[in-house]
Formats: C-alpha cells, structure tokens, sequence
C-alpha cells in the first residue's frame, strides 16, 4: 500500500511539473497581435529571453551605443541594433572574415500557433563567443556571429523573418562592420533560415568570397508552400517574402565565389527538393556549386550547422572542395545544435 501512494504521489507531481511548464511556455496563436518591449541586454553568462524572440524588442541608438559590438542600422527611416560577437579580430586591417547566421528560433504548429525553441533561452553571450573562439581558431581568421533582428541580442521583430527588411539590416550591419574593422572580404556561413539570410546577401554583394548554405532556405516559395499544404493555417502573406533564387543574377561572376550547400536528403524541416531547385538553378546561371549530401544526427535531419561551420573554416585555409568533402563526411556522428 505504501508502494502504491509513493507512486501516486509521484505521478500526480510529474504531472504537475508537466502541466506547470506547459502553462510556462509562451505562445501566441495564428493572427494574434505582438507585444514588443524595449531590448534586453544580456551580458556573459545571461540566458535570452524567449520573450523578446516570440514578441519582439526595440531599441535606440543611445541604448545601442552601450550595448557591447551593437550596431545601429536603419531602413525606410526605422532603426534597429543589431549585436554581433567576434573573436581574432585585429585592431588594424582584416582581410577576410567569417561572419554565422543561425538558423530560426520561433517555431510553428500545425495550427499556426507560435513558440519560441526551448534551447533558445540555454544560450548566452558567452555561449557564442566560445563558438566564435573554437570557429575562429579552426579558421585561422576571425570569426563573427552576426544576431539576426528580434534574437540573440538584437532588436526587431523576429516574426517579419524572410521579408527584405530582415536582409537590409543585416546587410547594412555587415557594412557598419566591415568599415569598423576594415574588413576586405567575407566568407559567410548559413543554417537552415540563417541560410536565407547568406544566400540573399551573396546576392547583393561584391565582397562575399565563398558561402556555406546548410540545410538552408534557399526556395522560400517552394517551402512556404509545402508547409501550408500541411497547415490548418496557412502563411499570412507570401508576396512579402523575399526569395534569394528569384536574384542569382545578382552574384558576382569575376572572380566567381565559391558556394557549398550541405543537405540531408530526410530533412524534415526544409525539404531536399527544395535545396535542389537552388543548386540546379546555379548550375543554369553558369555557376559551380559544391553540393555535398550528409546525415545529420537530430530527429529533424535538419542540424548541420557544424558541418558548415567546419567548411567555411576549411575554406578559409584554402583547401580544395575534395577535401573539404573528405573531412566532413566523418562528421556525420556528431550531434546537432
């Protein structure tokens, strides 16, 4: 009998630590109207806030100013700070940088219902800037973590994600960076929506010499669409969006950069199919994509942010393609971000 109430006991409290954190987590439904607050600023080892990430922040330039590597970037006359975490930079020139964009943390179910990634708010400052540290020393080069709008640090809303302004800003974030360090040429890294993000802006520059596009967003379209076949609710408003295929013409072709996608062909968060379209839209603009298949370790068969991380560094070292397809393939074991 008393077996039988401890186990009582320990079932009606784990129900109710399950209920609890249920209760806890923040949503807002499909439609549901935002709350943004002004930015918090986190500092070493201070989590982020989930909050800000599903609702949105804002700043000013007298608050960004304060904030540690915050850049103050406007578009249409609307401003946001934008954080950045570095590691190797030089106090003088820095020839060639890798900057990482990471991928999306506000998620969406079925229903269109809102949340914010659980891992999100297990992140730091200090979090990023030993990735930084590791990413920069197996580079040899300095490396940067450049925080979309609305996450890790920056203001924005992280709900506009995919819309032309998300590109503006970072882009002009790159530039206020670049001048600040004197920085000649960029090697960009992208994960799944931070691919988006890499793609478009190979799109709309002269100083991008290499890109690695992981599990990337490179059709958003054809995404956007194989989702809301699978949604009760679907997208709000697909013309907003901004579609790096639609703009190849835009990348530079003298010297030609070199471009890395890295796929899984089980990716259930961005479809494979969709990865192809680009690469085979590349081949058809007269460009040389190295397309490399891989097997991510999570349930998604969608984390390969280490290996782009790990081909962007090799680039940086000047490695040939066929190593660098050699050196990831053992890769394949390690767990996903």
């Amino acid at each position: 009998m008393q077996s039988l109430l401890r186990f009582l006991i320990i079932v009606i409290s784990t129900a109710g630590s399950v209920a609890t954190v249920l209760a806890q987590r923040l949503e807002l439904s499909a439609g549901a109207a935002t709350a943004p607050r002004e930015l918090a600023v986190p500092r070493k080892g201070e989590r982020f806030d989930p909050y800000e990430a599903l609702h949105g922040s804002y700043s000013t330039p007298a608050q960004c100013a304060g904030i540690p590597r915050g850049f103050w970037v406007e578009v249409d006359g609307k401003g946001d700070c934008l954080r950045s975490y570095a590691q190797g930079l030089s106090e003088g020139e820095n020839p060639s940088v890798l900057v990482y964009f990471s991928g999306d943390v506000l998620l969406k179910t079925k229903a269109g219902v809102r949340f914010v990634s659980p891992a999100y708010e297990q992140r730091s400052p200090d979090a990023i800037e030993r990735d930084m540290a590791r990413w920069s020393e197996q580079a040899g080069q300095p490396a940067i973590f450049l925080a979309r709008p609305g996450m890790y640090g920056s203001s924005g809303d992280h709900n506009l994600r995919r819309e032309l302004r998300e590109v503006t800003l970072v882009e002009r974030a790159l530039d206020a960076i670049k001048r600040r360090h004197r920085i000649s040429a960029f090697i960009l890294a992208g994960q799944s929506g931070g691919g988006h993000i890499a793609a478009s802006l190979l799109n709309r520059r002269r100083d991008v010499s290499a890109v690695v596009l992981s599990s990337a967003l490179l059709s958003v379209r054809e995404v956007t669409e194989h989702w809301d076949r699978r949604r009760t609710v679907p997208s709000a408003n697909l013309h907003a969006l901004h579609d790096p295929i639609d703009h190849l013409k835009g990348i530079r072709s003298d010297p030609k950069p070199l471009i890395f996608v890295l796929s899984d062909r089980k990716d259930r968060i961005v479809p494979y199919a969709s990865q192809l379209t680009y690469v085979r839209r590349l081949q058809v603009a007269g460009f040389e994509p190295q397309h490399i298949l891989l097997s991510a370790a999570d349930k998604s068969r969608h984390g390969l942010s280490r290996h782009g991380q790990r081909a962007a560094a090799l680039i940086a070292r000047g490695e040939q393609s066929s190593t660098i397809r050699a050196v990831l393939e053992p890769l394949n074991s390690l767990p996903a971000d």
